[in-house]
């Protein structure tokens, strides 16, 4: 081959049928979110893959690991090759069946709204401005409304044997009221090029920055500083502000940028590092986590469940409201990481000085937890500055540094003793109506708390769900007295007088023992309308019904193919009766599933499956893509296309272009609108056709084209 200009050009010739339109990237990818790394995705292996499995399929995608995560077992973040999508690279790893899951390495944001600098270097009476902390009726506000913290600071103001993380933009560990409070890596503070202590980590002194893989988590935003100042900002030293602990660790993790924008991916390996911490001694009691996303994770679940097993609390921000700031239902529209059903998440919601809700903050009967000051909240900034902003970011750290005193107060606490204190010491507002415990956060009752009890339903979140017969429907309940679970929850099932016991022992659909959430299954028998009740007259209808199964098209063509190439083609299957239709879509080489193989759709809803045929060899094929569900049942639909063998010649000279390539297969036909149409791509991966064109002639037998070489290529 001639190289030309120092590079060669190599032609991957695609037949297509020249009136059939491509599928696009929004149906190929339903849902696909408007922000993630354009180039990685996160894959996870089965269990059990062999280390020349995965190897084979990063080859054979031409993907780069770019980090194997220790923690979340199978878990890989993945570079893609110039010129793959973020769609393709998925799908093509979804074929895989050593593969768990593929999704976008999504892009998370804080969740802080505007801010506004005061006096740089306040004094103690600073603290006079710390409405959330100790509200006297200042600057228009209620007084007492705030989480008591002078009558918690009697009981207790911290202990330097505490660690939080501040997994957010970094902190200003120079600031000169949070130094002192810093969490220091002692032998890894000597910035000496080793990694003395052995954890993977060079230098390490007081945490990491995950976006650059480095140990420096200097906060260049100002986000993160503000966060940890609310949770520890030193106490008692005549200079600026107080945080809810006088006296704390404060460990930063940087996966934020200077934009206030980080990945999944950064977040994961910050709680990987959060994990080896905790496992090496130290005291690490809770992750503050004020920032989120409306895009569901599997990796960032698993992530956040690993720090359940390891003993650690995840505190996150209920979000910031929609594009116009307005607060939104999470119950409807979820944000992540609060919406997870993970025990070991405390979602937070804002109010403001007057114990209203923030008129930004999100709420949740069933998905946030309890409120905290969120609005106008004073703290440090980087560069010894002080700053006031609002956002469900400011109540999380509130929630993060009372957890941090009720671990000072008693060390034997574990992460369930604790979070329940926080649930149940709260105040009761109207205002927080709409979240779990109907509560705002008071450091005092939580410190103090005897004989406050929180029961509500969980799960199902809506008041009317759709089940089919023989299905399991989960129920889950919060029931706690204080810091204790506080015993089994009855829930009633009419027609029929069953009665179904919430247990919480670990086992079945309970994912932690003695967390005070119990848990438990119902499994209709017959079609029907019933209707659950919880404790306090709580019901909830399941309307109970046979699902059916449709699918459109009735069958594909998938046309003419080159041999090794492919080409996708959708389906929609959709559940056209009641109930629940949960089921899959299989098939058999050379097709297969690239998406929506697996669907569990309400009466009336639908999911496109997304079908490729990958001819190997020359000749026509038919085949069945089974689609499951409805009782058992199956809808089967056809599929059709043809392989095509050979092009010549093929590679070429581009100096001395030929004037006709032969194409060999099986099927070309003409169909009534001429000769088939030839698409010239630069690559196998390029979606972008550089010229066309109609073949001169094609043998009687449909089994072979004469093409000429486009002119205006």
């Amino acid at each position: 081959m001639i190289r030309r200009s120092g590079c060669s050009l190599p032609l991957v010739f695609v037949l297509t049928i020249f009136f059939i339109d491509p599928v696009s990237a929004a149906q190929s990818f339903p849902g696909q979110p408007a922000a993630y790394v354009q180039n990685e995705i996160l894959v996870k292996f089965r269990p059990a893959a062999d280390e020349s499995d995965k190897v084979v399929a990063h080859h054979n995608a031409g993907g780069k690991r770019a980090k194997v995560f220790k923690h979340v077992k199978g878990l890989e973040r993945i570079k893609l090759p110039p010129g793959l999508s973020v769609k393709d690279a998925i799908e093509f790893y979804q074929q895989n069946p050593e593969v768990l899951y593929a999704e976008p390495n999504y892009i998370v944001k804080t969740t802080a709204k505007a801010a506004a600098t005061v006096a740089a270097t306040p004094s103690d009476p600073s603290f006079g401005s710390l409405w959330g902390l100790h509200n006297t009726g200042q600057s228009g506000g209620t007084a007492d409304v705030d989480i008591d913290a002078p009558e918690a600071w009697n009981i207790t103001t911290g202990s330097s044997n505490v660690v939080v993380v501040v997994i957010d933009t970094g902190i200003d560990y120079n600031h000169q009221d949070l130094a002192a409070n810093m969490f220091r890596n002692t032998a890894d503070c000597n910035n000496n090029g080793f990694d003395d202590d052995g954890n993977g980590h060079t230098d390490d002194c007081f945490g990491i920055d995950t976006i650059h893989d480095d140990t420096n988590p200097m906060d260049d935003h100002s986000h993160g500083t503000h966060v940890a100042g609310t949770i520890g900002a030193v106490g008692n030293n005549k200079i600026g502000v107080v945080g809810v602990n006088w006296t704390v660790r404060l460990m930063p993790c940087r996966f934020i940028d200077a934009s206030g924008s980080g990945t999944n991916a950064d977040a994961i390996a910050c709680l990987e590092y959060v994990k080896e911490m905790k496992d090496s001694g130290i005291n690490i009691v809770a992750t503050s986590n004020s920032w989120g996303d409306n895009q569901f994770s599997q990796a960032m679940l698993d992530a956040i469940n690993v720090q359940r097993q390891n003993g650690i609390l995840f505190i996150a921000a209920a979000g910031n409201g929609n594009i116009f700031g307005v607060g939104q239902n999470n119950d409807i529209t979820p944000f992540y990481p609060c919406n997870y059903s993970l025990p070991n998440i405390i979602c937070v919601a804002s109010t403001n000085r007057k114990d209203a809700r923030s008129s930004f903050s999100n709420y949740g009967r069933r998905t946030v937890h309890i409120g905290a000051p969120g609005s106008d909240i004073l703290s440090t900034t980087p560069g010894n500055t002080y700053t006031t902003s609002s956002g469900t970011s400011m109540a999380t750290p509130h929630v993060t540094g009372v957890a941090a005193l009720l671990k000072a107060q008693d060390p034997t606490r574990d992460w369930k003793a604790i979070k329940n204190l926080i649930l149940t010491g709260g105040d009761t507002k109207s205002a927080m109506a709409n979240t779990i415990t109907g509560k705002r956060l008071n450091a005092n009752g939580a410190l103090t708390c005897t004989n406050s009890v929180v029961l509500t339903r969980l799960i199902p979140v809506p008041t009317t769900i759709n089940a089919s017969p023989g299905t399991p429907v989960d129920l889950a309940a919060l029931h706690i007295k204080c810091a204790n679970a506080n015993g089994n929850v009855s829930v009633s099932v009419s027609p029929g007088n069953q009665t179904v016991i919430l247990v919480d022992n670990g086992l079945g659909s309970d994912q932690e023992a003695g967390d005070g959430i119990y848990s438990g299954q119902w499994i209709p028998s017959a079609p029907g309308d019933y209707t659950l009740t919880f404790p306090g007259n709580d019901k909830v209808t399941v309307k109970v019904a046979n699902p059916a199964i449709s699918v459109t098209p009735s069958s594909l063509d998938f046309g003419n193919v080159a041999v090794g190439s492919s080409s996708d083609k959708n389906f929609t299957v959709q559940n056209s009766g009641g109930g629940v239709l949960t089921g899959n879509a299989t098939t058999n080489p050379p097709y297969s599933i690239v998406a929506g193989g697996s669907y569990s759709l309400n009466g009336g809803q639908s999911q496109t499956v997304i079908v490729r045929f990958t001819p190997s060899s020359v000749g026509t094929f038919g085949g069945t893509v089974s689609f499951s569900g409805a009782e058992g049942t199956s809808k089967t639909v056809t599929g059709s296309g043809s392989g095509v063998s050979s092009i010549t010649p093929n590679p070429m000279d581009l100096a001395s272009a030929p004037s006709n390539f032969t194409i060999t297969g099986g099927g070309f036909a003409n169909l009534g609108y001429g000769l088939p149409v030839v698409n010239f791509y630069t690559s196998s991966t390029s979606t972008t056709v550089i010229a066309q064109a109609r073949a001169t002639s094609m043998t009687s037998d449909g089994t072979s084209l004469t093409v000429p070489y486009p002119t205006d290529a």
